[in-house]
């Protein structure tokens, strides 16, 4: 335990330069911190700074009161397991949440939602959760964070589902693209009663074009000011080599990305 362990800091000017160094040192000592800043994009994708996964742990801690509503007939809780399957790639943080069946947080052909958007541009979750948090003993039953997954590891997330929320969707940016995601669409989780292996592929929101131009991409460090597309979401082409992204960005298109394993509790 750290010297600061149980103590919660608020980093202004944190998503970069001396701010960025001071998160990460109360990060290091054991405390909880708050960031924020001006380069949004920064801060939101939690992977590339410790200061940024302790925001990440705030925001898990602001939200948990909405885990556990009361939903329904039969409501049970699910652990969920997502597996990093690429070589390097970096997962961002995502949001789960369970939901009515004829609810779509995102699906193949239609056209991103904002909150999607800023989590397949930026990591940055904070649209998709509200939008989720929102809709709690609406359209949504339980709503949960997943934090960042680096290749090869894992993480593990804890969601509530019931006969009026059986189906459960989400979104995980790929880090490395510029608005690649990952994350179950509709998939029933209420029914499973045994622990059950799900293949996650890779796809494109449509809102940005894939440049792979290291300064067009959150895990390049890149900016805001990118350019935009407007086509309906697809299964993601992979890292092609069109620009000075590395090709061990890439991936096998034909294979996951991910693997999410879901137990019943």
């Amino acid at each position: 335990m750290g010297k600061l362990t149980g103590k919660v800091a608020v980093v202004t000017g944190g998503s970069a330069g001396i701010g960025q160094g001071i998160a990460a040192g109360f990060v290091a000592e054991g405390a909880r911190v708050f960031i924020t800043g001006r380069k949004g994009h920064m801060i939101r994708f939690v992977r590339f700074t410790p200061a940024a996964i302790a925001f990440l742990a705030i925001s898990s801690i602001a939200h948990a009161q909405y885990n556990e509503p009361a939903l329904g007939t039969g409501t049970k809780t699910v652990e969920i397991v997502i597996e990093n399957a690429t070589k390097a790639q970096v997962f961002s943080p995502g949001v789960l949440a369970s939901h009515r069946p004829g609810v779509k947080l995102w699906a193949d052909g239609e056209p991103a939602s904002l909150g999607l958007r800023l989590i397949a541009e930026d990591g940055n979750i904070d649209p998709f959760m509200y939008e989720t948090m929102k809709g709690i003993g609406k359209d949504f039953g339980s709503t949960t964070v997943i934090y960042p997954i680096d290749p090869g590891q894992k993480q593990k997330a804890v969601l509530k589902v019931s006969a009026e929320y059986p189906l459960v969707s989400g979104a995980i940016m790929l880090g490395m693209t510029n608005d690649g995601f990952l994350g179950p669409q509709s998939i029933d989780m209420f029914k499973i009663d045994k622990p059950t292996v799900f293949d996650l592929y890779a796809y494109d929101a449509g809102t940005e074009q894939n440049t792979e131009k290291k300064e067009d991409v959150p895990g390049g460090f890149g900016g805001l000011g990118r350019p935009e597309e407007h086509v309906p979401i697809r299964r993601h082409p992979g890292i092609r080599g069109d620009a000075d992204a590395p090709a061990d960005w890439g991936w096998d298109v034909t294979k996951p990305v991910a693997r999410m394993t879901v137990t019943p509790k």
